[in-house]
């Protein structure tokens, strides 16, 4: 009964062993029933398998068929486009990956998951295109194999390259190579499958030729918008659209956050016309808070008063002497001849006037200023007679006076707190009037005059933003000729005074108010 037992155990074992694996020799098996047993009674000589049994082979056969063949996991690389666009490429690139992954043979790593693990290295993907990289690449995210390739375009011709390397070793282990005459999307429905049966070792499939037909091949960026030809829906970019030729068919193609695009095209028969869409976020209003703070004023205009002392009293009095000799003569230079028994015309004492300015400044260092001015002979005698309107007790008397309209420019290279020193230069037009006058009544006389220039140089003390006080120099260049208005001009050219010099220089004094 003992023997019995031991004997049902040992042929348990026994058959057992059918499904242990290859490298367990028979004797092992031996030992470990010796072992169990521990009985001297079981020997290697009484349990022997023949190498070749029929029974082991099926057992193997069905146990191989049951288990499944473990994926090889591997990681697909954007596809280097060649004379199409990137979004393009993209969307082949995406296409590779579903047709790799539905073929079964390898476990595709998705492109998110490739791209998070790179980021979180810092490693940079774009530009990586060499089979070096494409190892690098492999290593850090973990896979053995990687599938690298472009898509290029010649004239109507596509072709589809792609390459499988293992990483480990760095080698290529299989290529993969397809050329289409056609659109885009044939190219994804017809070369992309093709390519990836073959780098996935299988045999290439025959490609259906497609006839020749009117379409627009719409790509868009981003690839998945919503597709609309004459209002009516097609579906999601990249796609085909067939049409009928000699119409304008309306292309619009539309997705959320982005702006609507939408054009019109009209094709011949049989042409096939590829359009790139790159449609533009939506701007989000941008909403900001402003204090509602009084506006601070920029005292950048304003006008000035200026007081302008001249030089020029000498000059004129030259003038005046030469009219006193002619009338001494008995010569006739006004409306009327002045007996030589009358009284000289007097001499003046100065030559001075005001002027009234507008100022703009652009910037603190430069402003523009646009006056008119009236000068006059002894002007604070003439200011002192009008106020208390006192007429003169002299039969006959000249008033010289001169009216001057001028543009100025000033630039201020440095400035220091509440004092500015600047240049400036100008131009002006200028009029020079001497009025014969017999008893308060007009008997005529010249008029001179000129464009002058002016440059100077001068200071401003501006202690605050609305009020300045200014000193400056200039020196003003008036070459005057006489001005053709009545007779008196021409008894004035034959006695050979057609011309004053009144060129010289002038010192100011201004009050600026800014606003």
């Amino acid at each position: 009964m003992k023997n019995t037992a031991k004997a049902f155990v040992l042929t348990f074992l026994l058959i057992s062993s059918v499904f242990a694996q290859e490298k367990f020799k028979l004797n092992t098996f031996i030992d470990m029933i010796q072992k169990a047993f521990e009985s001297p009674e079981i020997s290697t000589e009484q349990y022997q398998f023949p190498a070749d049994s029929n029974t082991d082979k099926a057992v193997m056969a069905d146990t191989a068929n049951t288990v499944p063949a473990q994926q090889i996991a591997v990681a697909i690389l954007e596809l280097e486009p060649n004379g199409i666009s990137v979004p393009e490429g993209k969307a082949l690139s995406d296409r590779l990956r579903i047709e790799v992954f539905n073929i079964g043979i390898f476990e595709v790593m998705e492109r998110e998951k490739m791209a998070k693990i790179l980021e979180e290295m810092q490693f940079q993907q774009s530009g990586c295109t060499t089979d070096e990289c494409a190892v690098e690449i492999g290593r850090l995210i973990g896979v053995s194999k990687m599938i690298a390739g472009s898509v290029s375009k010649v004239g109507e011709i596509y072709s589809v390259s792609i390459r499988l390397i293992d990483v480990e070793t760095g080698k290529i282990e299989a290529t993969a190579l397809e050329d289409v005459e056609g659109s885009l999307g044939f190219v994804l429905t017809q070369a992309i499958p093709s390519v990836a049966m073959q780098i996935s070792g299988l045999e290439k499939p025959e490609l259906l030729i497609p006839h020749k037909k009117t379409a627009f091949n719409v790509v868009t960026d981003p690839y998945d918008a919503a597709v609309y030809v004459d209002g009516l829906y097609k579906g999601q970019s990249p796609m085909e659209i067939e049409v009928e030729p000699g119409y304008m068919h309306r292309i619009r193609a539309t997705k959320d956050n982005y702006e609507v695009w939408e054009k019109s095209y009209k094709l011949d028969k049989e042409q096939l016309m590829e359009i790139n869409i790159v449609l533009l976020p939506k701007q989000e209003p941008i909403v900001t808070e402003v204090e509602s703070k009084p506006k601070e004023k920029s005292y950048r205009q304003g006008f000035k008063i200026r007081w302008v002392q001249t030089q020029l009293d000498e000059k004129i009095n030259s003038q005046i002497y030469e009219i006193n000799l002619l009338k001494d003569s008995g010569t006739q230079l006004f409306k009327e001849t002045i007996d030589q028994t009358e009284n000289s015309f007097a001499r003046i004492s100065s030559f001075n006037g005001m002027e009234f300015h507008n100022i703009r400044q652009p910037n603190k260092n430069m402003s523009f200023d646009f006056g008119v001015g009236v000068y006059r002979g002894n002007f604070g005698k003439w200011i002192s007679n009008v106020i208390n309107d006192n007429h003169s007790d002299d039969v006959y008397t000249m008033a010289t006076w001169s009216p001057q309209v001028m543009f100025d420019f000033k630039f201020a290279p440095i400035s220091y707190p509440f004092l500015y020193p600047y240049v400036s230069v100008g131009f002006g037009y200028n009029l020079l009037v001497m009025t014969a006058y017999r008893n308060e009544h007009s008997i005529g006389g010249p008029v001179y005059q000129s464009w002058g220039l002016m440059y100077g140089a001068g200071v401003e003390i501006r202690p605050f933003r609305f009020f300045g006080v200014a000193v400056e120099w200039n020196r003003t260049n008036m070459n005057m000729s006489l001005l053709d208005i009545d007779r008196v001009t021409d008894y004035f050219k034959s006695n050979n005074l057609k011309k004053i010099d009144l060129t010289g220089n002038n010192v100011a004094l201004s009050l600026n108010l800014y606003y």
